[in-house]
């Protein structure tokens, strides 16, 4: 009596299994995938070899971008900038400024903020002669000609070579603020 018990119950936890098994969604039996990549956005709409000129409110030409392909996002309201070569433009003088070279951009607050990612480099037109900022990162407005960045970076004039971490700049003015780390050689003239 005791063996057909337990053949029997035996046989009812078979069938029980097998009628789960037979019932299951087949997702249930394959394995969650760790560290699975998010696909990447593709971009909405593209511009290829492109020269683009930006105004200011007043009507003065502040800005000339070249690059190769600027991406566009419909949920977005940035533009990526592929390998941008950007020249900000004097108000007064309207001569060349500031040249921009980086990796990648991205415009963004409706083309008020610039931020420039990956092997920056600055070219400063001064009184003094030319100025070179390099950083990895570096924010820049165009409409006041100020920059940021929170990285570390090279600023090198003619008569000193500065590096910190930290960096407040307005452009026009050649006025730096360094944050910290800094490490300066003076060049006597």
């Amino acid at each position: 009596m005791i063996r057909q018990f337990l053949l029997g119950f035996g046989l009812l936890i078979m069938v029980g299994g097998f009628l789960l098994a037979w019932d299951s969604p087949p997702q249930s039996f394959m394995r969650t995938q760790q560290g699975q990549v998010e696909k990447v956005p593709s971009a909405d709409s593209y511009m290829i070899a492109v020269s683009s000129r930006r105004f200011s409110k007043t009507g003065s030409e502040q800005l000339l971008i070249n690059s190769p392909k600027i991406e566009l996002f419909s949920g977005d309201s940035n533009a990526l900038i592929l390998q941008p070569s950007i020249v900000s433009i004097d108000k007064q003088t309207g001569a060349k400024a500031i040249a921009l070279n980086a990796q990648q951009a991205r415009l963004s607050d409706d083309g008020e903020t610039l931020t420039l990612n990956g092997n920056v480099i600055a070219v400063i037109n001064g009184e003094q002669g030319n100025s070179t900022l390099s950083t990895e990162t570096l924010s820049f407005l165009p409409a006041t000609n100020t920059a940021a960045t929170e990285d570390r970076f090279k600023l090198v004039t003619p008569q000193v070579k500065i590096s910190g971490q930290g960096l407040d700049a307005n452009l026009a003015n050649e006025v730096f603020t360094i944050k910290s780390k800094v490490h300066a050689v003076h060049d006597p003239i």
